[in-house]
């Protein structure tokens, strides 16, 4: 029997109720799916009240603490112009150079290599970084004792970068050293940094470059 017969042979009460129960579940059908989409969109604009509310704690925070972040900012920058005028001038690096490279023969340290690069200048707080490359050999104690005593040197001297290996291209005597002492020489490359306050008269030109410059404008931080 076909769909066709089947539907012929219904009664016509029999036909208005399945039409009547297709229309329900249409309508069912529909109604689920607005609700849904209404159910959406209403927990998105949940998420987006909940998120402004966050943005306004924020806010008020920032506020709130905005005076006393601006007092200890102040203050790490009055600190931090003491350091700078205590550092040496430049005439004063000279005797600092020596005295690293005094402190590479105290320690027996074979130096390859020492080379201060060029200075970079900080035209805010008037203080220049000078770059120090050090290749250096010696065993693993002799670096670190080395090391250590840059560190106790009365002016800063920084070590950012600092690369070991087992050294190679051993001249005999070294050799023969390593072999009676019972060490492993290594080969450091060694980065340091040091740092001078600038002269007055440098200061004056940065000073008039400045003023020179466009209006917020900033000369950029020049070598030397």
């Amino acid at each position: 029997m076909t769909i066709e017969e089947a539907v012929f042979k219904l009664t016509k009460i029999q036909r208005i109720a399945i039409l009547l129960a297709v229309s329900l579940l249409l309508l069912g059908l529909f109604g689920v799916f607005y609700a849904w989409d209404e159910w959406v969109r209403i927990e998105a604009i949940k998420k987006d009240i909940q998120r402004i509310n966050n943005e306004i704690v924020s806010q008020e925070n920032i506020k709130r603490q905005g005076p006393v972040l601006k007092a200890k900012i102040q203050k790490l920058k009055e600190e931090l112009k003491e350091k700078v005028a205590s550092l040496p001038e430049k005439q004063e690096i000279e005797d600092l150079l020596k005295k690293i490279t005094d402190l590479l023969s105290e320690n027996n340290l074979v130096a390859s290599k020492f080379v201060p690069g060029k200075e970079q200048v900080n035209t805010e707080l008037f203080y220049a970084t000078i770059p120090i490359s050090m290749s250096v050999r010696g065993d693993y104690q002799r670096q670190g004792n080395f090391l250590a005593a840059l560190q106790g040197l009365p002016r800063i001297v920084n070590v950012p970068k600092l690369d070991l290996k087992k050294a190679s291209a051993l001249t005999g005597r070294e050799k023969e050293l390593a072999s009676k002492l019972d060490l492993v020489s290594l080969d450091g490359e060694i980065t340091g940094e040091t740092y001078r306050r600038l002269t007055e008269q440098e200061i004056q030109d940065i000073a008039k470059q400045k003023q020179a410059a466009p209006k917020g404008a900033r000369p950029a931080a020049r070598p030397q």
